[in-house]
């Protein structure tokens, strides 16, 4: 018997693998709502799944990079398509392919606690008392199962302020805009209306700055963890995927692909777990953070020579050819070719690269 606590990608989906006995708790009444993420994915995504034609909501061929006076900017056009989803109803049906492997899921039952009981766990909710064999949390970034199985650790949260709006933007091009908050973002879902948000904290001024001139429809806000390089995946039967294990990459504060990833791993092997998902993907967590080390410390000189270095044709085609997922495929490239990086800051994102 298997419990999973948290209805979301990671947890559905390693419901919808595992060969075994499996109940999802949900806190929420409806899974997928609220929605605080922007939605997209990059090509990545076809090495967990296929996403049904009907959740794409639109396609993103260019990457625009814009400098925080708006002055310049450069188009990164990408040799694979990314994708906006509709978030509600991807949740949705991960939910139902883990329906179809024999999960089952109770809506409005929110995790309280757990206590030990021989080689079992009893877990205590809102509503009933559980037994369980095995636990795994994949309850978010202020996961309550970490918190109960002291596996917590020291964790740094920031906050994402995101809207829908009516927008007058470029169908196909999301725009980076350098200089708000730590990431700043428009995701357009057609010629009307885009997804506009900001990370990063004390960022109000900033989002509101970069919502002027738009017309609110709805807040998909919500808070990110920081990926913790010493986070423990593991207790005893005790497993943490997703956001409550801050699996999370620092440049962009995209964590879907990663949590889908590690639920694959569990499903696979839960002895070997924390070892191949460190393995497989913890030096592309640890290099996204040391890179967003080097960003927040780039004044707004620094970022308009960094959009020079990127413009350099060579330089372009390696961004446009790797996926932004996983830097450790591209950035010792730039790195090599580029020693303005290393005078940015970057120097840090090599230094102890091997070593990790």
């Amino acid at each position: 018997m298997i419990t999973v606590v948290g209805a979301g990608p990671a947890g559905c989906h390693y419901a919808s693998l595992v060969k075994d006995d499996v109940t999802i708790l949900e806190e929420h009444k409806h899974i997928g709502i609220p929605v605080s993420c922007t939605g997209i994915v990059t090509d990545s995504i076809k090495r967990v799944l296929d996403v049904p034609k009907e959740l794409v909501v639109a396609k993103i061929n260019t990457f625009r990079i814009v400098s925080p006076d708006q002055k310049k900017h450069i188009d990164i056009d990408l040799d694979k398509e990314n994708i906006v989803m509709d978030r509600a109803k991807f949740d949705q049906f991960l939910m139902h392919k883990a329906l179809d492997n024999g999960a089952k899921i109770l809506t409005n039952h929110k995790f309280l606690s757990f206590k030990e009981n021989g080689k079992k766990y009893t877990l205590k909710t809102n509503k009933k008392t559980i037994l369980t064999d095995t636990l795994v949390g994949a309850d978010g970034p202020t996961s309550k199962v970490a918190q109960s199985a002291n596996l917590y650790g020291k964790r740094e949260f920031l906050q994402g302020l995101q809207a829908r709006v009516k927008y007058k933007g470029t169908p196909g091009v999301t725009e980076i805009r350098l200089g708000l908050g730590e990431f700043a973002w428009v995701v357009p879902e057609d010629n009307k209306i885009a997804r506009v948000g900001v990370i990063g904290t004390n960022i109000r001024k900033d989002y509101n700055k970069l919502l002027k001139g738009c017309t609110f429809i709805d807040d998909q806000s919500g808070i990110v963890p920081l990926y913790n390089p010493k986070q423990k995946l593991r207790k005893g039967n005790i497993f943490l995927i997703g956001d409550a294990a801050t699996q999370v990459k620092a440049t962009t504060y995209g964590g879907i692909i990663y949590g889908l990833l590690a639920g694959k791993y569990l499903a696979e092997n839960p002895f070997t777990y924390e070892k191949t998902f460190n393995g497989k993907l913890g030096k592309d967590l640890w290099m996204s953070l040391k890179m967003r080390e080097a960003m927040n410390t780039l004044t707004e000189k620094q970022y308009a020579e960094l959009i020079e270095i990127f413009n350099k044709d060579s330089n372009k085609k390696i961004l446009q050819s790797h996926d932004r997922d996983f830097p450790s495929k591209f950035i010792v490239q730039l790195l090599m070719k580029e020693t303005k990086l290393w005078k940015l800051g970057f120097q840090f994102t090599t230094k102890n690269m091997f070593n990790k």
